[in-house]
């Protein structure tokens, strides 16, 4: 076996280990949601025998839905407002920041957000938006609006100085558009890569994300977000886990069919908006 053929045996033993343990996982969290909590303390690994739905009937009796809908409702505005800010940011410091130095402390000054710990700011951020009113999932929206600002906004500049080259705007200048309309019908359209990457990431991000929903929403428990939901239901039905692993499923399925139907253009935004 030559060094190449050696090389590509690991690779795909790599990639069949990592799949497996992904896979596995998943696999008994969904055979989990069908079985009773005596069948998974008897045999957590068993197949479900009898399949039983009495575990999601009772999630949806439990309401279910108000707190998916919650979970909908933040990730669909916050990617929205991401994907109408950052880009349009992004453009201007990447066309601007070889001239003009203060685009330059801009950028840098955006993204040091990347290595500021949340745990260093989660309380005085929580307080604050306490006393500014914002404890409710307006406020949850303007913080993962602040918070996604950082990386999606190096994802963008990169790609736009790379994919996105300075000629097209001066064709576009020659031709009498405004700067406006040269970023809304030429430059924005040509980000697709990036819209995708950066939604998908954003997006699973809004979704399961636990922390700022806890420390933002949990006062209330009518704006609880699905994992917010799903924590205080495990603590609620501790001993009965059929339920859980239902919760669970419910949470996988949306963002996954997102994932699957923008992961084409995922790996090609990745590597693009990487490298400047």
């Amino acid at each position: 076996m030559n060094k190449d053929h050696q090389n590509n045996f690991w690779k795909y033993v790599l990639l069949i280990a990592g799949g497996i343990l992904i896979f596995i996982p998943l696999l008994y969290t969904v055979l989990s949601s069908f079985k009773t909590t005596k069948q998974i303390m008897d045999n957590f690994f068993a197949f479900p025998k009898p399949w039983t739905i009495a575990n999601y009937q009772r999630l949806f009796a439990d309401g279910v839905t108000h707190y998916f809908w919650n979970s909908t409702i933040i990730t669909v505005l916050s990617v929205v407002l991401v994907m109408l800010v950052v880009p349009m940011a992004a453009y201007s410091i990447a066309r601007n920041m070889s001239r003009k130095r203060a685009y330059n402390i801009m950028y840098s000054l955006l993204i040091l957000g990347i290595f500021v710990p949340f745990q260093v700011i989660m309380i005085p951020i929580t307080v604050m938006m306490s006393k500014l009113g914002l404890a409710n999932m307006w406020g949850l929206i303007l913080l993962y609006l602040t918070y996604a600002v950082p990386q999606t906004l190096f994802l963008y500049v990169g790609y736009i100085k790379l994919s996105v080259p300075e000629s097209l705007d001066e064709a576009a200048e020659i031709d009498g558009a405004s700067k406006w309309t040269t970023y809304f019908k030429i430059v924005f359209p040509l980000l697709k890569p990036m819209h995708a990457t950066t939604l998908i990431i954003n997006a699973m991000w809004f979704w399961n994300d636990f922390m700022l929903p806890l420390l933002i929403l949990n006062g209330d428990s009518k704006m609880w977000t699905l994992p917010l939901f799903q924590y205080n239901y495990t603590g609620q039905y501790f001993n009965d886990f059929g339920p859980s692993f239902a919760s669970y499923v419910i949470g996988i399925i949306t963002i996954t069919i997102v994932y699957l139907i923008f992961q084409k253009n995922i790996i090609a935004g990745m590597s693009n908006g990487a490298v400047k």
